[in-house]
């Protein structure tokens, strides 16, 4: 029994594992890691302006640790997907190792570690987030070391300081998974208001020095952007749960039932607090915009630590075919792997059931990406790119994030009639869009009136099945009277650390009082971070911004950026 679900679980993991060593663009949040890692490599910083076109509403921990390794591997895309991949398997471990600390014999903790790699692999990736530059299931690892920790040496004041310390660890690195923290916090508090004093004291002393850190080496404004507001959606709420649940009924309900048989147990009801608070916040967000599926990882090593303490409950029975309750649950993991796919528009993209075909389409999707990167990399000058990575990989500067500049607009707190400027000045050697132009979910990255000012002064000259690219429609005079503030000089762009190409000079110009002041003149570049290694270059006004995850929308696959 225990070999048929490692085997499972192991032709689960095949696609995922593999994809992420294939240059492609998985998640779009991709792109914009990188250009931020490249930031941090290069002493900038993320949280400078009040608001820019490319607002970080991220914390720094992740791109710093990307930037650090980056300096051995000079490269920053699978460098990052390798520390993912490895995050994810140590968070498996550290299933296993706290299913053991609550007292389950080897076996039950062997099992509950296995099966959070084929529940990550199956029900996780879609939208994709396993093996992606993307710092959710890092902060989820150390999270869950916080955890073990507070299991393991949680009755003394050290081992609750150094469990509140990992904790804030992983909130620097991945904000969301608040619940591990609350979790142990009401666990305290339901046996010792002392120690519960102690690990908030400890918590918030160490959070404050977090944020001053952050405010040292980010900037002033990091709070601002990590608050930044963003639209809300009740209607969103059920559908997604429904989507994330739906297939996982069996699983949910037999951890449900767990954690209500261990209610009165101190130390096995800290793991039933992670799952309710996880249900509770992750329903809660998941009705904002751009917010996806993993705000709910924190109830899916919840339920996997559960379901290891609901197998070491059936083993202890009598009965001969209560041993085969593994099986079932397991079994029932091929409902979100084979069966839910070919129901919606997620059998595109989702094809773990058939590895060979799932890695040949990738194979394809990776000869597209080169075919637009040097489609891209021809044209001079700037582009506005959708996909980011694609943009990096051309060696073209940090200018603009599609997903925080349109929420920023919607806000009110950006103008689009800046980029709309830019764009009917043809300022732009390239534009791409990951989809037609005049669908709907354009408009989740691109404003109505960039994409109108896009339709009439530029044309399509690429197109293939991931998007199109559009140049310039040719004007007989190039329009004065505007304002120079952005110019890249002729420089040896660098590509994964090696020399890619000379960009030709160019010259960005935008109505320079409309744009927000973000970089000192002559100053480092903090949003025109060229491919690669950071890239100087020269202002004489101000500076454009940036922030912000993918998801795609549940029922239609729009896309949504979970940041």
């Amino acid at each position: 029994m225990l070999v048929l679900c490692v085997v499972f679980s192991l032709l689960s993991a095949v696609v995922p594992f593999a994809r992420a060593f294939y240059r492609i663009e998985i998640s779009c949040n991709e792109g914009w890691d990188v250009y931020n890692a490249a930031v941090v490599a290069a002493h900038g910083q993320l949280y400078p302006a009040r608001t820019g076109w490319t607002t970080v509403n991220y914390p720094m921990v992740w791109l710093a640790l990307v930037a650090q390794f980056h300096r051995w591997t000079h490269e920053y895309l699978f460098t990052a997907r390798a520390l993912s991949l490895l995050a994810l398997l140590s968070s498996c471990v550290l299933v296993s190792a706290i299913v053991r600390s609550l007292g389950a014999a080897r076996r039950p903790a062997l099992l509950a570690g296995v099966f959070c790699l084929a529940l990550f692999c199956v029900a996780a990736d879609f939208p994709c987030f396993v093996g992606i530059d993307d710092p959710t299931i890092p902060a989820l690892a150390i999270y869950l070391a916080g955890l073990w920790v507070f299991l393991r040496w949680g009755v003394s004041r050290l081992g609750l300081a150094f469990s509140a310390l990992l904790f804030v660890l992983a909130f620097s690195t991945k904000h969301n998974p608040v619940e591990f923290p609350l979790a142990v916090f009401a666990g305290l508090l339901l046996v010792s208001l002392r120690r519960a004093l102690w690990f908030a004291a400890c918590g918030l002393t160490s959070l404050a020095a977090a944020i001053a850190l952050h405010f040292v080496y980010g900037g002033p404004y990091f709070l601002r952007d990590l608050l930044a507001p963003r639209s809300y959606s009740v209607a969103k709420v059920p559908l997604m749960l429904g989507v994330v649940w739906g297939p996982l009924l069996l699983p949910l309900g037999v951890s449900l039932y767990t954690a209500y048989l261990y209610r009165r147990d101190p130390r096995r009801r800290v793991v039933a607090f992670v799952l309710l608070f996880g249900l509770l916040m992750g329903g809660y967000f998941l009705g904002g915009y751009g917010v996806s599926i993993n705000v709910l990882f924190g109830c899916f090593v919840a339920m996997c630590i559960l379901l290891g303490l609901f197998f070491d409950r059936v083993f202890s029975r009598s009965q001969r075919w209560v041993v085969y309750a593994p099986l079932a649950l397991f079994a029932w993991l091929l409902i979100p792997w084979l069966v839910v796919p070919p129901l919606d528009d997620r059998a595109a993209v989702q094809l773990n059931w058939n590895p060979p075909l799932a890695l040949e389409q990738t194979a394809a999707a990776e000869a597209r990406f080169e075919d637009g990167v040097a489609m891209l990399r021809s044209q001079p000058g700037p582009a506005l790119c959708e996909s980011l990575l694609r943009c990096y990989f051309a060696g073209k500067p940090y200018i603009y994030d599609p997903y925080n500049a349109t929420r920023m607009i919607g806000l009110g707190q950006l103008d689009s009639e800046v980029i709309v400027s830019a764009i009917r000045r043809r300022q732009f050697g390239a534009i791409q869009l990951s989809g037609p132009i005049d669908d709907n979910r354009r408009t989740e990255l691109f404003a109505p009136p960039i994409l109108a000012a896009i339709r009439e002064n530029y044309h399509s000259a690429f197109e293939d099945q991931d998007g199109a690219i559009y140049l310039p429609n040719p004007v007989s005079a190039a329009p004065a009277g505007m304002t120079a503030i952005a110019s890249a000089q002729n420089v040896a762009l660098r590509t994964n650390g090696t020399p890619a190409l000379n960009a030709p000079s160019l010259s960005l110009k935008l109505l320079a009082v409309r744009m927000p002041d973000r970089i000192t003149p002559g100053g480092i570049s903090r949003r025109g971070v060229e491919s690669g290694d950071a890239h100087k270059s020269k202002f004489v006004g101000g500076e454009t911004g940036r922030g912000g995850q993918h998801a795609q929308a549940v029922a239609h696959a729009a896309p949504e950026v979970d940041r």
